[in-house]
């Protein structure tokens, strides 16, 4: 059975934050500074007439169908893989167990920092690439940079979701401090080196796609079986 993604609320979203008010009205509020960061280091050319496709619903085989959205309307949601009820933990000395739905207070510290530093390439990746659209080779090229940009959001608001969810005041902080580092800044950079690089025309970008964060899809996969399960569930249709 798929998972409909609520279009209706303020947040889209398939994890019924409806029912946790504390936690919708902490989303709310960390909305508006999204999309202030979206507006003042998101793509620089017009997007005016640039359509993208956008998740309909989400089922056990990833992203399950596709709608078409102009860019001035997506909506960034928080979006999860269907819950596997009977999965357990794949290896390591937890082997065999059935997968964390909480937070163990062992793992605490080293989930939360996974989880900031995971979530910090998604912005930087968008900053990177803020001016690569003036330049793109071809229209083809140009459509498939704003997929990636919008999908980069996407992934950042499931981050900021594990952040508020599970990791109380100290993942409220985090989330809001994924906002206030800016790629390459000398003051507050991003967390990982090579997201502070430049990436000025698209030779660049196909180098840095190409050797630096060629990782960047197996390390999802990793991520993918992660014990902790709401984890492993933002990472079923990257």
């Amino acid at each position: 059975m798929a998972i409909t993604a609520d279009y209706s609320e303020k947040i889209p979203n398939n994890v019924d934050l409806h029912e946790d008010r504390r936690l919708q009205r902490a989303l709310e509020s960390w909305q508006p500074n999204f999309l202030t960061w979206w507006d003042s280091m998101g793509p620089t050319l017009p997007t005016r007439d640039v359509y993208l496709r956008t998740a309909v619903n989400v089922g056990r085989e990833g992203w399950a169908h596709f709608g078409h959205v102009a860019m001035r309307d997506y909506r960034w949601g928080i979006f999860l893989a269907e819950r596997k009820h009977d999965r357990r933990i794949a290896f390591g000395q937890h082997k065999g167990e059935p997968a964390w739905q909480k937070v163990p207070g062992e793992y605490r510290a080293d989930l939360r920092r996974l989880i900031v530093i995971q979530g910090d390439t998604e912005p930087a990746s968008v900053e990177q690439q803020r001016n690569l659209g003036a330049t793109a080779p071809s229209l083809y090229d140009l459509r498939n940079l704003f997929q990636v940009n919008v999908e980069e959001g996407r992934h950042l608001w499931a981050m900021v979701y594990l952040l508020h969810a599970y990791f109380g005041r100290e993942g409220r902080e985090e989330a809001e401090e994924l906002l206030h580092r800016n790629s390459g800044s000398e003051e507050s950079p991003r967390i990982l080196g090579a997201f502070n690089e430049e990436t000025p025309d698209w030779l660049s970008f196909f180098m840095f796609t190409y050797f630096t964060d060629r990782d960047g899809k197996y390390q999802l996969g990793t991520l993918k079986e992660s014990a902790f399960d709401p984890l492993s569930r933002t990472c079923e249709s990257c």
